[in-house]
């Protein structure tokens, strides 16, 4: 990181997992951002693991300010139960976590998710072996987070 605050970025291609990310805005307030969306992904059978916000955590444990963010910690039991079925340690790139946060100067609130189930392949974390199961569990993701993400853009 630079002095600044800000990444410096290297020259590093950005794989799948990162180009195909999903990400919204919303124009409502960050407070009824985070419930919102949680509930869009328990109306797809996603689980709430945990919410977390780190704004607080960060404020409380170091004593600094930071943009309101909220980590949505969700599972999806069919996603968890393949996951296993193919390499039980691949239960440790699980669940999945979608962010919810506000950027100074700005009157809206973003929603961002990186794909659990594809940084498993990306980083190869599976056995050779098992390439098309894991295709078939980054599919079978990808439909269920497609679905809360087009409730998201439509019930917001």
């Amino acid at each position: 990181m630079g002095n600044d605050g800000e990444c410096l970025h290297m020259s590093q291609a950005k794989t799948p997992t990162a180009e195909e990310a999903l990400h919204t805005t919303l124009e409502m307030d960050f407070e009824d951002a985070v419930p919102f969306v949680q509930l869009e992904h328990e109306l797809a059978d996603f689980e709430t693991v945990k919410v977390t916000r780190l704004d607080r955590m960060i404020e409380g444990m170091l004593g600094e300010e930071v943009s309101k963010t909220a980590l949505l910690v969700v599972c999806h039991p069919t996603i968890a139960r393949d996951a296993i079925e193919i390499e039980q340690d691949l239960a440790g790139m699980l669940p999945c976590t979608t962010v919810v946060y506000e950027k100074e100067d700005e009157d809206r609130v973003h929603v961002h998710h990186f794909s659990a189930t594809k940084a498993i392949r990306d980083l190869g974390c599976c056995p050779d072996d098992c390439n098309e199961e894991v295709e078939e569990l980054i599919e079978f993701t990808g439909e269920r987070m497609t679905e809360v993400w087009e409730n998201i853009e439509t019930h917001a």
